[in-house]
């Protein structure tokens, strides 16, 4: 066991104790491995402490496009409207825990192909198994083969979809730790006692990580 395994495993465990969703979690783990260069927009989303945008390595200023943002540095945007006009293009479009709100996704996705530069990439993620969280309202959840089929439809290519975590018992964890949470260090048990549960699993089923899926983050090159 290597030190930066270790590591891994302890930050884990830090952002179980202050109430992260293993979904989020699983998500940080992921942007914090990547290298991105250039402007960045964080669509759906205004400055705040729990955004997973937080968690990337980047030098560059993150800028936030939200209808209901107050801040006037924000740009302000609906995303069930693609009839809008953005003259600024950015090198990074980030979709994190927004598809799913979007009733008509289609636009949404059209609208960030649209304030991307030429090669510019799309970096998001959409949660699979996951209550229902109105933000004001939750509308769908997609597979993989449903989100490398609406990419490419969208204009993007060299496509990437990769499971976030995932595991009947994981998925079980996703469920009861936004209970359980409110007992110090339970979560912490659980978790452990759930990751083992899925070990043996796979033992038996090779495909129990991908057939139960916490959610997906995907990326896609205008």
């Amino acid at each position: 066991m290597n030190l930066s395994f270790i590591k891994e495993y302890l930050f884990i465990h830090k952002l179980i104790f202050r109430k992260y969703s293993i979904l989020r979690i699983s998500q940080i783990m992921i942007v914090k491995k990547l290298n991105i260069y250039g402007s960045i927009l964080d669509v759906g989303s205004k400055a705040s402490i729990s955004n997973v945008s937080n968690f990337i390595k980047t030098k560059e200023k993150i800028n936030y496009a939200d209808k209901y943002s107050e801040n006037q540095n924000d740009l302000k945007i609906d995303l069930e409207n693609y009839d809008q006009n953005f003259e600024k293009k950015f090198k990074n479009v980030l979709l994190f825990n927004v598809l799913e709100h979007i009733y008509n996704f289609k636009n949404c996705l059209k609208l960030c192909n649209s304030l991307l530069e030429t090669n510019g990439i799309l970096y998001g993620s959409t949660p699979f198994f996951f209550r229902i969280h109105g933000s004001p309202n939750d509308y769908f959840r997609y597979t993989e083969q449903s989100l490398i089929r609406l990419l490419r439809e969208e204009g993007f290519r060299e496509i990437k979809v990769s499971n976030l975590n995932g595991g009947i018992f994981i998925c079980f964890f996703g469920s009861i730790s936004l209970i359980t949470n409110k007992i110090p260090f339970l979560n912490n048990i659980l978790l452990i006692i759930c990751q083992l549960l899925d070990l043996f699993i796979s033992l038996f089923s090779k495909n129990s990580k991908n057939n139960y899926p916490l959610g997906y983050f995907f990326e896609g090159k205008k």
